[in-house]
């Protein structure tokens, strides 16, 4: 039996600007994903995707030369799955030469948006020894922040410099840590249509992918709370701009704090700044899925 892990994500900055040369912060989560694989001894790859509550949410069987789908609880999943495997194959043609049956384990619900898809990848790659990143471009696609948090232990500054990733270890531990917390939106964004939707609209400034990227160091030095959600508002300032969407703050009127969204606007999480009981203030509003920057950031 082999094991791989990758952890999961979240994009702390950046979000659509990283796409375009912005440093943007990553932050590798404790919650991620394992691929076991076990050896078979017929031409099957039987797959088994189980979430965080050890439910099997997906299952899929090929027919391991070919990788034809020859049964399955969701077509959609499975040829992407397929793609995936056919991709990797296609990079290291020694690659799924015999039958394996292959199990999956989130430790985050799929639903959440902390990169099921990003730790599938990553994980193939491990076990295909192919390039991730190269995976990532000829199937789901984005900047690759997520490929390099899942295999980092340690916050991120990433950004693209003449389409090649540029990443940097980081140190992300601020001293008002207690006030800082991750809320579940109770709705998934699907980041890839979030992406081809902003390119349809979008001409960006250099000035502006520079404030993203000082706006990102700054971050990452600011010593107070108040310095913090200064810089935090003016990141949801641009991007609200660019996007001409409100600020997720004006969802939350009422809240003694700062909110900003994570990623792709729209769901998955966002970022509360505010007082240590914030997550009983989302909690009342509906929004029970939420945890403390311990709890959540590796």
């Amino acid at each position: 039996m082999n094991r791989f892990y990758s952890n999961g994500k979240v994009l702390l900055t950046g979000e659509y600007l990283v796409l375009y040369g912005a440093e943007a912060i990553g932050l590798p989560t404790k919650m991620g994903q394992d691929l076991l694989i076990y050896d078979r001894n017929d031409q099957i790859i039987e797959w088994n995707s189980f979430n965080i509550d050890k439910k099997k949410w997906f299952k899929c069987v090929f027919e391991n030369n070919s990788l034809d789908i020859l049964k399955t609880t969701n077509t959609e999943i499975s040829k992407r799955l397929q793609n995936l495997l056919k991709i990797a194959k296609r990079l290291n043609p020694e690659f799924l030469i015999f039958g394996k049956t292959v199990t999956t384990n989130l430790s985050f619900d799929y639903r959440w948006g902390l990169g099921s898809s990003s730790t599938l990848v990553n994980n193939i790659a491990q076990w295909s020894k192919t390039n991730p990143y190269h995976l990532l471009k000829k199937t789901f696609g984005g900047s690759g922040y997520d490929i390099a948090c899942a295999s980092r232990d340690s916050p991120i500054l990433f950004s693209l410099k003449s389409k090649k990733e540029q990443i940097k270890t980081v140190k992300f531990l601020p001293k008002f840590k207690k006030n800082l917390f991750f809320v579940y939106q109770n709705k998934k964004q699907n980041s890839k249509n979030s992406i081809i939707d902003f390119k349809k609209k979008q001409t960006i400034k250099s000035s502006t992918i520079d404030e993203i990227s000082d706006i990102s160091n700054n971050l990452l030095i600011s010593s107070n709370i108040k310095e913090f959600t200064e810089l935090i508002s003016s990141h949801e300032r641009i991007i609200s701009e660019l996007l001409k969407l409100n600020p997720l703050i004006k969802m939350f009127p009422d809240y003694q704090g700062y909110v900003k969204s994570l990623g792709a606007w729209g769901g998955d999480f966002l970022l509360a700044i505010g007082p240590e009981n914030s997550l009983d203030y989302f909690k009342e509003k509906g929004l029970k899925i939420g945890f403390s920057f311990d709890e959540f950031i590796l």
